[in-house]
């Protein structure tokens, strides 16, 4: 069915609640076409593997119905229940996040186009800015082109409409217009007609919007064409800066969407399968210094964290020097340092832009009679090789050494799109844009190996869990269990021990980021006030910025954060240490990881430790140490997220101190009101330094480490005191519970034969018991 509708359901990747949500719905495998021979045999056997682990958890949850209907479950049973119903319901392959990050009018639209195969798909224009909004963009296993627009909740646009208002007040006191006062003006007229600017807030919240506005705050449009999804997406997520908005009186239906654009979020696009994208790749068009409005910022930010790989993308005109560039380039190593990145690739677009006479102009020594393909080729290469050694250098001071992001060799791609199509000069090899897609294929395969492999692991985990309940032992020694838990609860204290060494070794270079913060706050402020010298109306701007509670997006000023501003001295000071104690590679005795992996290593050797002195039985070691490693993968998870938080505190607990500052300074108003805002703020932010305002935050980053630590611990005694329960529990109860179950683990030993078959390409090591003889593969065969 083609057109378009609206729709409730708001959720969807990346979503605009700010929770993760799945792609696309899963579905048996299915061979990609998006990869090379050699390729295509690796992810063949990736496929394989998932496929047949899918029918055996599908099998054990249909033997296991009758327990979802028992009364007083035990909690033995309902654990292993939940272990298989939910391993079965989850996709084996989390969405992989391409962000495409980089200034106006840099091309990232034109590029993502041609990765996709699609020349003209979303809006391009070789002279400004197109997309006004984020956009993400994915393969899905539909036939047809779909895309979902999320617009901004009432409750959200409300506070955007009080924040343009106050940003139109007093505009009439001066001629001088600015990018921030045009744009305010055009959001309001887009969405309340004509005069809305000369409205106040209370007006206008009575005001009834001149375009229609679904009730779900949702709009989906489907079509079978690729180019009739592009036109009809087109007024929705085209940047309406600088155009001519609807004429008053047109009532066409493009005419209100184009008047939508001041509401729109977040667009989700997906595409058939394509025979150059996998499916399971997520990328997304993400503006490069931020938004003025406050949800789509704070989903700038979200979304930069989220992603693992991003690509700083620049015009090849633009490619040294610009604020923009050294912004995105700094929010990509914090993404690498908190976040999930582990990919950042430098993009340069436009080089069909070079021409022969600018390249002999630096080249003086060069041939006269040099060939534009020559001239663009010699340029791209020096451009590479320039790029990536100031882009290593940078991330040098920020991520450990022995980083692997640092060890990668194509960290610069010059690309033409344009050429991609016209080939009026350059090959499409000379372009990159086929390496750029390879390079998406190898980031694909590598996290589909990393994925599964856990994957896997977590099946043979719970089947080991069938085999412990199924073991001849049915009554353990309850010593043991004793035994192990005094042993957890003593190695946990000293884990807990080396965790607070590692984590002290902050407090130094926080106190000397507290000296310097305190050194350098005043000239960091004026930095930030100098940037409205020239311009009369800069008093608005700083408004906003206060409105904003510090932080601020403008078209005139790029982006200002007070906040960051005033902790940058402290995170120039922690930022080794902070790397140092969460690296994952090259681990050194401070290494949180390195505490991590003692702990584990030696919780294992003391199962192993056990069964040698003991009667426990294989079945049992089995799922302790397996079960270990799951644990142990979930105490990482918990600290990736909790990194983020720790690492943010600074400047989240100065914004929070001078809260009050801000909202006394963004109610200035009248004559000289930019000198008395900046009077205000820079008073009150020497008051709070005398309060000990650096000392605070200071002392707020500390407590999150000693909160972190409280949580891993708290963690693991709970999650090893469940394992030792589930391990030592009275297995005669639970026997007539689990009838048939032993004809399930064909299961785990057909899993044990595919995995031996595909170990080369999974590196996974396997639970022992599950052997297969000549005899059963044959049968598996079949």
């Amino acid at each position: 069915m083609e057109g378009s509708h609206v729709e409730a359901d708001s959720n969807g990747p990346f979503s605009v609640h700010g929770d993760r949500a799945d792609v696309t719905p899963r579905k048996q495998p299915r061979l990609q076409l998006s990869f090379q021979q050699e390729e295509q045999m690796i992810l063949r056997n990736y496929e394989n593997i998932e496929s047949k682990a899918r029918k055996i958890l599908g099998t054990s949850c249909q033997k296991m119905t009758h327990l979802f209907l028992m009364k007083d479950m035990p909690e033995h049973l309902a654990y292993l229940r939940d272990r298989i119903t939910t391993l079965n319901s989850r996709p084996a392959l989390e969405p992989l996040y391409i962000g495409l990050f980089g200034s106006s009018g840099a091309g990232k639209s034109t590029l993502l186009n041609t990765i996709l195969g699609k020349r003209f798909f979303l809006p391009v224009s070789g002279t400004r800015t197109c997309t006004s909004c984020q956009v993400h963009v994915s393969v899905c296993r539909s036939k047809h082109y779909e895309a979902k627009i999320f617009l901004l909740s009432d409750e959200e646009w409300r506070e955007e409409v009080k924040n343009l208002v106050m940003l139109l007040e007093n505009r009439h006191e001066n001629s001088e217009a600015d990018g921030d006062l045009e744009h305010a003006i055009k959001v309001l007229k887009a969405v309340y007609g004509e005069g809305a600017d000369e409205k106040s807030y209370e007006e206008l919240v009575r005001t009834k919007p001149v375009i229609a506005i679904p009730p779900s705050r949702v709009i989906t449009l489907r079509k079978t064409e690729a180019d009739d999804l592009g036109n009809e997406l087109d007024p929705y997520i085209r940047n309406q800066d600088g155009l001519e908005g609807a004429e008053e009186g047109d009532n066409s239906q493009r005419s209100e969407q184009m008047r939508l654009w001041p509401l729109i979020k977040q667009v989700h696009v997906t595409i058939p399968p394509s025979e150059l994208v996998p499916e399971g790749v997520v990328f997304v068009d993400i503006p490069g210094i931020g938004d003025a409005n406050k949800k789509r910022d704070e989903m700038w930010k979200e979304s930069i964290l989220q992603c693992t790989s991003i690509w700083i993308v620049a015009d090849v005109e633009r490619v040294f020097g610009a604020k923009a560039h050294e912004i995105m380039v700094k929010e990509a190593i914090k993404a690498c340092q908190v976040g999930k990145c582990s990919d950042i690739t430098f993009v340069i677009t436009k080089i069909d832009k070079i021409d022969v006479d600018e390249y002999l102009r630096s080249h003086p020594g060069a041939s006269r009679d040099v060939s534009n393909r020559d001239a663009i080729l010699g340029t791209k290469q020096e451009l590479k090789t320039r790029k990536t050694r100031t882009l290593r250098e940078k991330m040098k001071r920020s991520l450990p050494s022995d980083a692997e992001i640092l060890q990668k060799q194509d960290l610069v791609f010059p690309v033409s799109a344009k050429e991609y199509w016209d080939l009026t000069v350059l090959t499409r090899e000379d372009t990159e844009i086929n390496g750029l897609r390879a390079h998406v294929r190898k980031l694909y395969l590598d996290t589909k190996r990393s994925q599964l492999q856990d994957y896997m692991k977590e099946i043979l985990v719970v089947f080991s869990l069938v085999d412990v309940y199924h073991s001849t032992q049915l009554n353990p020694n309850p010593v043991y269990k004793d035994e192990l838990s005094t042993f957890m609860s003593e190695k946990i204290k000293t884990l807990k021990e080396s965790t607070e060494v590692s984590f002290g070794l902050m407090d130094e270079p926080l106190i000397n980021g507290v000296k310097s913060a305190r050194n350098k706050y005043k000239k960091n402020i004026e930095k930030v006030f100098m940037q409205g010298k020239t311009s009369s109306g800069f008093h608005r701007t700083l408004k906003a910025v206060c409105v904003r509670k510090g932080v601020y997006v403008s078209r005139v000023f790029s982006r200002i954060d007070i906040n960051n501003c005033l902790a940058e001295p402290i995170y120039a000071e922690i930022e080794a240490t902070f790397a140092k104690i969460f690296r994952k590679q090259a681990l050194t005795r401070f290494s949180l990881q390195a505490s991590i992996n003692k702990f584990s290593q030696e919780v294992k050797n003391k199962f192993e430790d056990l069964e040698k002195v003991t009667d426990l039985n294989r079945s049992k070691l089995n799922f302790l140490k397996q079960e270990t490693d799951i644990i142990m993968r979930a105490i990482d998870r918990e600290i990736l997220l909790k990194k983020k938080t720790i690492y943010e505190s600074l400047e989240v607990t100065i914004q929070s101190i001078l809260s009050p500052c801000y909202e006394e300074a963004a109610n200035i108003r009248g004559k000289d009101s930019c000198a008395r805002i900046k009077a205000t703020l820079m008073q009150n932010i020497e008051l709070e330094v005398q309060r000990a305002m650096f000392e605070k935050a200071k002392e707020q980053m500390m407590s999150q480490f000693q909160n972190l630590t409280e949580e891993i611990t708290t963690k693991l005694s709970k999650d090893f005191l469940s394992m030792l329960g589930i391990t030592f529990c009275q297995n005669d109860q639970l026997m007539g519970a689990l009838p048939g179950m032993e004809r399930v683990l064909i299961g785990p030993q057909m899993l044990r034969w595919m995995w031996d078959a595909h170990a080369g390409a999974l590196h996974l090591s396997i639970h022992p018991r599950f052997t297969c003889q000549h005899s059963m593969k044959k049968n598996i065969l079949h």
